[in-house]
């Protein structure tokens, strides 16, 4: 019913909201699923994001790159420009090696691309373990994902400008 009404409201909003914000929050189990538009209004990423005990934050971002995996923590203190490995298991659906690029102080990304197969076991998971060469893992609890994950389909149709329809479904 929340995800019904996610949509609606998605769908009601025709016109750049707040510039440099986030717009239409919704909560899905462990996940928040938002719009993310520039400063300019334009279209900026969809993302959905939790937040560790530790106060680590893990998103999943759609955007024009297409899936984007971005870590960020305040206390980190990150060499900027540094890439690393990084290994991404979901349950037994998937298993993949991808780079990770420390692009901030306190946070890092990894563009996996357009890769469906991610994206198909992350909405069917219940965990997601992720582990960096430095030997830093996360175990994630992916409760809430597949409502959260149609929720970002949805955002990314709406708002994305160059939005291929339907691709994150």
């Amino acid at each position: 019913m929340r995800l019904i009404a996610f949509i609606a409201a998605l769908l009601m909003v025709a016109t750049p909201a707040f510039a440099g914000k986030r717009i239409d929050e919704y909560v899905s189990g462990y996940w928040t699923t938002y719009a993310y538009q520039q400063d300019d209004g334009s279209f900026g990423h969809c993302g959905m994001e939790t937040k560790f005990d530790d106060g680590m934050y893990l998103s999943i971002l759609l955007g024009d790159q297409g899936v984007i995996i971005a870590f960020w923590k305040d206390d980190w203190k990150l060499n900027v420009g540094t890439t690393s490995g990084m290994q991404v298991s979901i349950d037994s659906r998937y298993d993949n090696f991808a780079s990770i690029t420390y692009d901030d102080p306190h946070g890092m990304t990894s563009v996996l691309g357009f890769d469906s197969g991610f994206w198909q076991a992350f909405k069917a998971g219940s965990r997601m373990f992720v582990s960096l060469a430095d030997g830093r893992s996360w175990t994630v609890n992916l409760k809430g994902s597949s409502k959260a994950t149609k929720a970002l389909g949805v955002c990314y149709d709406l708002y994305a400008p160059n939005g291929r329809k339907s691709m994150f479904h």
